[in-house]
């Protein structure tokens, strides 16, 4: 089974793809290359002097999603921010992928999470990231 970074919002839990993400209503998911591109968006993310995306996470398993350890909720701006610094940079220099996929996927997650912490911005909800 693939790891995932998914999207814990504080007031609907995980999120799933956005809607206008999987026009056929497949159950697309997303999250898969963000952990495969974990080390290159760290780097990304350094070089440009942003947050990184593991700042805003928390490890857990399916069957850990209800346990006791109380999660850190981070402002969904911060995330945002974050985010959409991170996809103008891989727009802006594809290359840096070295990956035999390039960097499509990662951006098609990238704007997964954008979507996802907009709405969440919208609704003053808070988030975290998880890795299952």
């Amino acid at each position: 089974m693939s790891r995932e970074l998914a999207v814990i919002l504080k007031t609907g839990g995980s999120c799933n793809l956005p809607p206008e993400m999987d026009f056929k209503d497949e159950g697309l998911i997303f999250g898969v290359s963000l952990l495969a591109a974990n080390m290159l968006l760290e780097d990304v993310a350094e070089d440009i002097g942003v947050t990184p995306l593991s700042a805003f996470m928390k490890e857990e398993s399916y069957e850990d999603e209800e346990s006791d350890d109380a999660p850190v909720w981070y402002d969904p701006k911060q995330g945002l921010e974050t985010v959409a610094k991170l996809l103008s940079y891989l727009l802006a220099h594809p290359e840096v992928d070295k990956s035999p996929e390039g960097v499509y996927w990662v951006l098609w997650d990238l704007r997964a999470l954008e979507l996802i912490l907009r709405d969440a911005v919208n609704e003053n909800d808070r988030f975290y990231f998880a890795e299952w």
